[in-house]
């Protein structure tokens, strides 16, 4: 799999999981970096084009189906 990490961003807000602080708390669970974590455990997130929504923009998104 192509390493896509300089491209992981929110697909609503734009923000990299390093900037998110969920993510960089559930990383340190998962003894991951918050890329990591996104590409491992984030449910939206797509590994063709690096979006996925957090769960800010998730829920004003109206929660959509599938990935970003």
């Amino acid at each position: 799999m192509a390493d896509f990490q300089s491209l992981e961003v929110c697909k609503g807000c734009g923000r990299h999981p390093d900037a998110i602080p969920e993510y960089v708390e559930a990383s340190r669970d998962y003894d991951c970096t918050p890329t990591q974590y996104v590409q491992q455990q984030e449910g939206t997130y797509n590994p063709r084009t690096g979006k996925f929504w957090c769960t800010e923009c998730y829920i004003k998104a109206g929660m959509p189906l599938g990935q970003a």
